[in-house]
This record gives C-alpha cells, sequence and structure tokens, in this order.
C-alpha cells in the first residue's frame, strides 16, 4: 500500500511541477514527500502545502498569467487597453489554475486515507495534520467556488485509491454546498485546534514545526487562520443569496474569537530561498508593473498621498506637456497610472518610445524596494488589515456587534505597517540586476502610529457611504498580491466602483466585463457529462453569469 501512495504522491509532483519548476527550488528547503519510503500524515500535509503553492505563492506563474487577468479586471493593476483582449482569459492559465487545486485534493485524500487506516492512538496524534491541511484545503477549494461556482469535490480525486473507473469521473457539488459545507467544517476545525493544543505529545509538535512552512507549527495562528477564513466566508455570502442567514450566524460567532489581529500573527509564506522569490519579482517587473490610476486616485481621496503610496510606487520621473495627440501633462514627482477611461491611442503615446526609459517614464511603477528588488517579499494568505476591515464590514451591516469605524482605523493602521514592513525588510541584492530603481523610496522608519490613526480617520470622513470606503481600503490593502480577493469583493459589494469600458474589437467573445470564468476546455473534453450538468446551472457555462452571492459588475 505504501508503494501506491507513493505513487500517487509521485504523479501529483510531476504534475505541480510541470506549472512550474519553482517547486524545485522550494524542495531544497522542504524533502518532497513523494521521494521517501515512510509515508506519513505530516509528510503528506507538506506534499499538500507544495501542491498548493502555485496560488499560495505570488510566483511567477500566478502573477504573470492568473493574477494578471484578475488584477486586470479588479484594476489593482495598470494595463493597456488595447480591443480583443480586456477582457479575455487565456484557457490554459484557467486549466492550469483547475489543475492546481486538485493537485491539492489528491494529496488530501491519500492523507484521509492514511488517518482512516490508522490504530486509534496514532489518530489522536495524527488529528492536527488532518485539520490544519484541511483549512488549507478549504480555503483553496472556496476561491475556486469564487471563480467557477460549482466544481467537483466530494467525489474528486479518489481513482488513485480505489482504482474503480466507474467512479473516476466526479460530479460537481453546488458552491452553496462547498460554502456550507465550508463554514461548519472551519467552526467544527476551529473547536478541535482548541483542544488539540495541549494534547499533542512533544514529539507530534516537532513534527508539526518541521513540516508546517505556513505557521512553522503554531497551532494558536492555525485557530486565527481557521477563523479569519470562516470570517471571510461568512462575510462573502451575509449580504445575499441562499446563505444569507448562515453567513450572517458564522460571522457572529467568528467576530467573537481569535483572529488574525495584528501584523505579528498574519497569515502568510516568506521564503527564505532567493531563487524562489526571484520568479515572483520577475513576474512583477515583466507584466505588472504598471500603476492603476484606480488605486492611485484612491489613495489620494483625502487631498493628501496615502502614506502607502511611496512604497508602493515610484512616481513618475519626467515633465510632460500635452500635444494636440493627447489631453494631460505630467509633472515628475507626481502619481499617474493607467487608467481605463485612456483610449489605446493615448497610452501609446503616454507609455510608447518617448518615454518607455526611467529617465523618461511617465507612469507610475511598483516601488523596487518593496516588490521587485525585493528578495524576500511576503506572499499573504490573510493579512491582519483583511480581518480588521471583514469586522468593520460586519459591525457596519449589522452581521455583528461592534465599532465600525474603530475596525477600520484598525484595518488602515495594519495596512500601513505591512507595506512598510515590506519596504524596509527588503533585501537589495536584486538591484544589482534591476538598477533602475536604486533611487526608488526606502523607508527608514514606519510612520508615526498617532499619523497613520489621523490619515485613517480623515479617509472614514471623507465618505458619505461607509461601506464604499471600508471596501475601497480593502482592495487597496489586497492590491496586485491578492487580486482575485479583490475581484470577489467587488463581484460581492459593488465597491469600490470601477469603470468598465467596452471591449470595441471583440474578437475573442468577451465584449464587456466578466463575472466568472468559463470551465477548461480539458474538463469539458474529459468529464462531459457531468461538466454538462453543472454548466446547466450557471447559464450554459457562461463567462457572464453572477454566482450565487455576488452582484453583477457593470
Amino acid at each position: 500500500m505504501k508503494k501506491i501512495y507513493s505513487l500517487i504522491l509521485a504523479i501529483s509532483a510531476v504534475a505541480t511541477l510541470a506549472i512550474s519548476c519553482s517547486n524545485d527550488k522550494f524542495a531544497e528547503l522542504y524533502p518532497d514527500p513523494s521521494k521517501t519510503s515512510v509515508v506519513t500524515c505530516d509528510k503528506l500535509m507538506t506534499g499538500a502545502f507544495i501542491a498548493g503553492n502555485q496560488n499560495t505563492f505570488n510566483s511567477y506563474w500566478r502573477m504573470y498569467t492568473w493574477d494578471n487577468y484578475f488584477g486586470k479586471l479588479a484594476q489593482t493593476i495598470g494595463f493597456s487597453n488595447n480591443s480583443g483582449s480586456v477582457y479575455y482569459i487565456n484557457d490554459g492559465y484557467a486549466n492550469d489554475r483547475w489543475n492546481n487545486f486538485y493537485d491539492i485534493l489528491r494529496n488530501f485524500r491519500v492523507l484521509e486515507n492514511t488517518y482512516n487506516n490508522e490504530e486509534a492512538a496514532d489518530q489522536a496524534q495524527d488529528k492536527i495534520f488532518m485539520d490544519i491541511t484541511e483549512i488549507f484545503v478549504i480555503d483553496h477549494l472556496t476561491q475556486l467556488c469564487d471563480i467557477w461556482g460549482p466544481v467537483p469535490y466530494s467525489e474528486a480525486c479518489f481513482l488513485g485509491l480505489t482504482g474503480e473507473m466507474t467512479n473516476a469521473y466526479a460530479a460537481y457539488d453546488s458552491d452553496e454546498t462547498l460554502y456550507s459545507n465550508a463554514l461548519s467544517r472551519l467552526d467544527a476545525i476551529y473547536t478541535e485546534l482548541g483542544s488539540l493544543k495541549g494534547s499533542i505529545s512533544s514529539n507530534t509538535q516537532a513534527k508539526l514545526t518541521a513540516a508546517d512552512f505556513i505557521n512553522k507549527g503554531d497551532i494558536d495562528k492555525w485557530q486565527r487562520y481557521c477563523n479569519t477564513l470562516m470570517l471571510r466566508l461568512g462575510v462573502h455570502v451575509a449580504a445575499q443569496g441562499s446563505l444569507a442567514s448562515a453567513g450572517k450566524s458564522a460571522v457572529s460567532t467568528a467576530a467573537g474569537r481569535l483572529l488574525v489581529s495584528d501584523n505579528d500573527n498574519e497569515i502568510y509564506v516568506k521564503s527564505d530561498n532567493d531563487g524562489f522569490q526571484q520568479e515572483s519579482r520577475d513576474s512583477w517587473k515583466d507584466i505588472n508593473n504598471t500603476a492603476s490610476q484606480a488605486l492611485i486616485d484612491a489613495m489620494q481621496i483625502t487631498g493628501e498621498n496615502d502614506p502607502r503610496l511611496p512604497v508602493i510606487y515610484a512616481p513618475t520621473k519626467s515633465d510632460y506637456t500635452a500635444t494636440d495627440a493627447d489631453d494631460i501633462s505630467y509633472k515628475a514627482g507626481e502619481y499617474y497610472g493607467r487608467s481605463t477611461k485612456e483610449t489605446d491611442a493615448q497610452q501609446n503615446i503616454r507609455g510608447g518610445s518617448n518615454h518607455n526609459t526611467e529617465a523618461t517614464r511617465l507612469y507610475a511603477r511598483l516601488n523596487g524596494y518593496t516588490y521587485t528588488s525585493n528578495s524576500f517579499a511576503r506572499s499573504p494568505i490573510i493579512t491582519a488589515s483583511e480581518a480588521w476591515f471583514l469586522l468593520a464590514e460586519a459591525y457596519q451591516q449589522g452581521y455583528a456587534s461592534g465599532d465600525a469605524k474603530t475596525a477600520f482605523i484598525n484595518g488602515v493602521v495594519c495596512s500601513i505597517k505591512f507595506y512598510y514592513r515590506e519596504n524596509m525588510e527588503s533585501d537589495q541584492t536584486r538591484l544589482a540586476i534591476y538598477s533602475d530603481q536604486a533611487e526608488d523610496f526606502k523607508a527608514e522608519a514606519m510612520p508615526a502610529e498617532s499619523d497613520m490613526k489621523a490619515y485613517a480617520e480623515k479617509v472614514w470622513d471623507a465618505y458619505s457611504n461607509k461601506l464604499e470606503a471600508i471596501m475601497t481600503q480593502k482592495w487597496i490593502n489586497f492590491n496586485i498580491k491578492q487580486a482575485t480577493q479583490a475581484w470577489t469583493d467587488i463581484r460581492r459589494t459593488g465597491y469600490p466602483a470601477l469603470y468598465y469600458p467596452a471591449d470595441g474589437a471583440d474578437n475573442n467573445g468577451y465584449p464587456t466585463v466578466t463575472q466568472r470564468v468559463k470551465y477548461p476546455a480539458t474538463e469539458i473534453a474529459n468529464n462531459n457529462d457531468n461538466y454538462k450538468a453543472a454548466a446547466a446551472t450557471v447559464d450554459n457555462d457562461s463567462a457572464y453569469y453572477t454566482l450565487f452571492w455576488a452582484k453583477k459588475v457593470q
């Protein structure tokens, strides 16, 4: 049986490696579980984490392909408005994202099977690995639901264990069912983790610490991850749809328990391997490096610059006087980004051959110290800022009792601290390659706490619609590192209200902003009968179908 387990894991590892070579670099720190003859629950937990690293880390694949698309939809990146490609997503990218989740799930199924066949005494110690891995799976599963809607889960990824071809083609579970089950399981796992804190042996704790590259064996942080994820999912469905009541109940419960509450207990991955991070830095420089004008506008809502602005973006480098073919003047040292209100012709002038060097650059770009020259940047999973904004929304909407303004201010302060910490802790070894960024702003200290709070107060006062204030600041915090979460929030609340021009060419069949991703072609070919049943529930697999928790973005 152990040989079968190893074979399954090896197949999963090969599939994941086909997506990106970065796993090789990460394996230098965490050995591949498929390459050991001893299959244990702690190693299988690590295998699931490694299988999901493309969407846990800001990897080159994720940033260059996947988040480049969602960054455009959420407008957290500045992008070219060239016709025919504004709202189109490459099916190959969708296929890679789809397969990445099922790489995770295959590892989890083997873990489940291993655990279920253990003696009771071993299960008592290994329950911690089951619970922690399930949190990770639920996080990625619900992200898949946010992208597609119904997806295979309850019947998926058992072929390697059963060998039964008759059940090899998994039916799709409804996204309502998967969300409902996720809320229930997270509630139960939170309680289980609390009881496991004092009951696992020192040997099990040592295994957990060695195998857990996310929270380094800190069970308290896993409880916070679990409960803040429950809060996120509850808030996602509380406003509308079939799970509104269940969502409000989950929010009320989660709000009174351990959450990610400050920058010291945030959930993220930060590799100490420079080679592993190189791909994510290169992806930002290659394609997602230009500022979003919508983000800049939001960071100047009070009439002054947001404290985060200089650590997120490097400003315009040269003055520019408008011509008859253009209608805007630029001033060096100010911040201008690409806007969806620009025409393709205007963008070609402002970013064209006369302005394509660092010395002549008009568009603001990412701050090199925070992003492209940062050897050890964090890949956030759940930040303290997100948690506080979730609470602010819950309080503002009446899902739980608390002061929305105080939670909002805490969210802004934690976000400012997050970005300054990234900038200040940046390793500068990459500047030898990206020498044009050497003059970017490098903070020497955090802004004063009183100044951060004063700025947050001004932002709160600048909005008559407080939900808009909360969601806009949360969107700024998500930025390019969590673009899919930003897009989910826009579909869910309508904020920030962004401008989406029609794609005049429409030569790819996506004339306006999409609401979901169509199922990958490989899934349609390989699981056609179940695909057809699921597609019928989402308007024949329409990219313009509105999911049960969402509002239609115009």
